[in-house]
């Protein structure tokens, strides 16, 4: 049975109906379900664009709760360090020193993760990719209090794109170079990244090291008990979900709360539910957002074995196979492409749906825009942006479509 990861933050449900700002939806695009998800559509200031999310009575958001993502990521951080402090100060100083490994500074699920660590450990509550001068404090549960100090920090971003591996493992080594037995603990905003910096540690060397995402190969390096202590799973089967069944509700013929219900409270047309991990919805922000757990070598396996949600069990009776445009900012994403999209793959023949897939190269919002062609040939748009904060892009492109 596919059981829930039990999460650090719960998720409330807020009841609502959805508004739109542009009034009644008329013709054309804004009648097709228009779902991002990965990114949410942001302002500036990393606040969600309400403007974006309410172009139309079709267009959501589903994806995951990434303020209580990076609080659990922080939680189970400062956890390890209240049971581990004394094997982890290298030096003896009575200070867990710490470096950050910065996704990217215009995503809101990059910024939710580093202020999520920065608030557990008492360093700083910004997501600025500087280090943090504030001292935090842990008391470890032999009742010595630690001094706690973020000694680096960088956004890791290269010629491909932010959330560069190949960049934070740079970083690493110069880190390695400059604090040495300084460096106690290594936290990055993502696994890929901390695969990167773990890559650089010299042999024999053991630095606890914590990421994002549950990947595979990060399953793997946790399994193996080694530097890689700890990850978060986003609960991609939940994520996945959820664009797919606000597709299929669609299809379904559901209207209004229907839209956001069946499938996540309630079964849908063909009996499904997702079950895998609760979904919450949130009507101020039109989002679908599945809860986090916390991923370490106790559980690392049953993540790893990665089984398909019970809840979804039957194959739809519509015979139509529906034609939908999907796009991923990144085709070298490490998350979008070890995990999202090869489970996306694994549910199509519960859904029957026709997905043409445009990938982008991480860095140029074209090189996914430029795949925008024959758009009226497609019922439905899934739309992941390179940039958070050019939702409406997209929607002025299918508007003049």
């Amino acid at each position: 049975m596919n059981k829930k990861l039990i999460p650090f933050a719960s998720l409330a449900l807020v009841a609502g109906v959805v508004t739109s700002c542009g009034g009644t939806t008329t013709s054309g695009a804004k009648e097709k379900p228009l779902i991002f998800y990965n990114r949410q559509p942001t302002l500036a200031n990393n606040s969600v664009d309400k403007e974006v999310m309410n172009w139309s009575d079709l267009t959501f958001y589903g994806g995951f709760d990434a303020v209580a993502g990076g609080d659990t990521q922080g939680k189970m951080i400062a956890d390890y360090i209240k049971e581990h402090a004394a094997e982890m100060d290298r030096n003896g100083d009575g200070t867990i020193g710490y470096v950050l490994a910065i996704g990217q500074n215009s995503h809101n699920d990059s910024s939710a993760r580093t202020i999520g660590i920065r608030k557990a450990l008492g360093t700083g509550s910004t997501a600025e990719d500087k280090a943090q001068s504030q001292e935090g404090s842990v008391t470890a549960n032999d009742g010595k209090t630690y001094k706690v100090k973020e000694l680096a920090a960088q956004e890791m971003r290269d010629s491909a794109g932010p959330w560069s591996q190949a960049v934070a493992g740079t970083a690493m080594a110069g880190w390695i170079n400059q604090y040495g037995d300084q460096i106690d603990l290594v936290v990055s905003n993502n696994d890929g990244m901390a695969e990167g910096m773990i890559a650089q540690y010299p042999e024999g060397l053991e630095i606890p090291t914590f990421g994002y995402d549950a990947n595979a190969s990060t399953l793997d390096l946790i399994l193996e008990g080694g530097s890689m202590k700890g990850t978060i799973t986003q609960n991609h089967h939940a994520q996945v979900l959820t664009v797919l069944q606000l597709l299929r509700n669609f299809f379904d013929g559901e209207t209004g709360e229907g839209m956001y219900t069946k499938g996540f409270k309630t079964a849908d047309k063909s009996g499904n539910q997702i079950l895998s991990a609760n979904v919450a919805y949130t009507a101020d922000t039109k989002a679908l957002l599945a809860e986090n757990g916390i991923v370490t070598i106790d559980n690392a396996q049953g993540v790893k074995d990665d089984v398909l949600d019970s809840g979804i069990k039957n194959k739809t009776a519509d015979t139509t196979k529906h034609k939908v445009l999907w796009t991923v900012y990144s085709s070298t994403d490490n998350f979008l492409n070890q995990t999202y999209i090869p489970t996306v793959e694994r549910y199509l023949e519960y859904y029957n749906y026709d997905i043409t897939w445009i990938k982008g190269d991480g860095t140029q919002e074209t090189s996914v825009t430029s795949g925008f062609t024959n758009l009226n040939n497609y019922e439905a748009y899934v739309v992941n942006m390179v940039e958070p904060t050019n939702g409406a892009l997209y929607q002025d492109l299918l508007a003049n479509a």
